[in-house]
């Protein structure tokens, strides 16, 4: 049987023994995704589980939780809490139907998560006692609770109100303002304010260097170079975290509709040495959609000059080699470690007779420049919140991207349902890989690193594998 009981503290009541917490928290995000908005929603939000400082599952509004012995199901006991209330009036309790129900009013925004949880179909959540939630998921799956951590997946009422979580949020200009909504020293809420700023690398690290934001944290490789040429020392802080960096291939693109060009650049494209062009240890080649899986038993597995002694032949096939060149467009985020990483593939591909015109997006304008679908490929960063190698690799699906693989569906569906099977599930999603790669929409190159700096006087910042920060454990001492 696989159980898990927690000390019953309350999310909005218990006590830390820290001391009366408090200060400001100003927090800079560099990067063109949507870190800023997810570090707001997590610390404003309720939910049955919330995530420690070293990114681990901790007690939320649930206090306590059990596996069933199938290990399947699960129990989870709520905490006493109540809806706010109307002036002196104290709200109603937060009772297990309200959970149960409002798992299912978190919208579009909820779908990926309530499917990765296995929780999108009626009846998979039950409330059998008042202050007692019973999930049954439809496949199960052994990261059900870190699902369950999602902000996506907030505690809401059968009417979608979401119940209020540590902070109040509210939009403050272009940034996000966080106040604790209670004076009490909670575990979840140590700072009494927070600011969160999404601003470019130069003025994020300058700001840091004045003591203006005590915490910057990187999206992704954006701003790194910034960050490290600023000799901050201890402070710069870099973590692995799960996901790919890659290449994805624009189906609209006449040229990449040929299996054989899509199949060569995967075998010639090469990881490391654009890892080596940026000197950074911690940023890892990666052949794989996802690192986690067993090394490749297909072509990816063969040594590098034979991967290009193939690649080479599937373009002789088409007609392209060194003296019938073929010229591909790249998109790539603006900011030089793009820039370098772009570079160091253009030439890594040009003697095979690929030749790149790198187009570099404007600030801030990655996301549109993409869907416009003027550039054959784009580099992209592909980062996971949760460590689910199937929520992942669900991104190439059939009716998400093409080229798409019917067989790799069917395998992730069977990964899926292998449930807590951990030896079937790992087996079927390897197999979805390698069904993927056959013919592929996206050409991994490297594991993705995210880069943070953290002042001396902050703590409840640890670096951890998958490069989560709920800001409502940061604060500063003495502050």
């Amino acid at each position: 049987m696989r159980r898990l009981i927690l000390p019953a503290f309350a999310l909005l009541l218990a006590a830390c023994s820290g001391g009366r917490p408090g200060g400001d928290l100003d927090v800079a995000v560099v990067g063109e995704g949507t870190l800023a908005e997810e570090l707001a929603q997590e610390a404003s939000r309720a939910t049955l589980i919330r995530r420690g400082s070293g990114g681990e599952v901790a007690a939320g509004v649930a206090t306590s939780w059990r596996f069933l012995d199938d290990g399947d199901d699960l129990i989870l006991r709520l905490a006493p809490l109540r809806w706010p209330g109307a002036g002196e009036k104290p709200g109603l309790e937060l009772v297990a139907q309200d959970v149960a129900l409002g798992l299912r009013r978190s919208g579009n925004e909820g779908r990926a998560a309530l499917a990765a949880a296995g929780l999108s179909k009626r009846g998979t959540a039950r409330a059998p006692i008042a202050r007692v939630v019973e999930l049954a998921p439809l496949p199960a799956t052994p990261l059900l609770l870190d699902w369950l951590a999602e902000p996506a997946l907030a505690v809401r009422d059968r009417r979608g109100r979401l119940f209020p979580g540590p902070y109040v949020l509210e939009k403050d200009g272009g940034a996000w303002r966080l106040q604790r909504r209670s004076e009490r020293p909670l575990p979840d809420a140590r700072a009494a304010s927070i600011r969160i700023a999404s601003v470019d690398a130069a003025a994020a690290v300058s700001a840091f260097a004045k003591g203006e934001v005590q915490l910057v944290l990187g999206e992704g490789l954006a701003g790194l170079g910034a960050a490290r040429a600023a000799g901050q020392g201890r402070a710069l802080k870099l973590e692995t975290v799960p996901g790919v960096i890659g290449l994805a291939i624009n189906a609209k693109s006449g040229l990449l509709t040929d299996v054989r060009l899509r199949r060569a650049l995967l075998l010639a494209a090469d990881g490391a040495p654009m890892a080596n062009r940026l000197a950074l240890a911690q940023l890892l080649p990666q052949n794989r959609l996802w690192d986690g899986l067993p090394p490749p038993s297909d072509d990816r597995a063969r040594p590098a000059e034979e991967r290009r002694a193939l690649a080479a032949a599937l373009l002789r096939e088409m007609g392209v080699g060194p003296e019938q060149p073929l010229r591909l467009s790249l998109l790539v985020p603006a900011g030089p470690e793009f820039q370098a990483l772009a570079e160091t593939l253009a030439a890594n591909l040009q003697p095979l007779g690929i030749s790149l015109a790198v187009q570099r997006a404007r600030p801030g304008g990655f996301a549109a420049a993409r869907r416009s679908g003027a550039a054959d490929l784009a580099l992209v960063e592909q980062t996971a919140r949760v460590a689910d190698v199937v929520a992942h690799l669900d991104q190439w699906r059939c009716g998400r991207v093409r080229p798409c693989s019917g067989t790799a569906d069917r395998l992730l569906d069977d990964a899926a349902a292998a449930g807590n099977d951990l030896t079937a599930r790992q087996a079927a999603a390897a197999a979805a890989e390698a069904a993927l790669m056959a013919d592929p929409a996206f050409i991994p190159l490297l594991r993705p690193v995210r880069w943070a700096l953290v002042a001396n006087e902050l703590s409840g910042f640890q670096a951890n594998l998958l490069g989560r920060h709920p800001l409502g454990r940061i604060a500063g001492d003495g502050r």
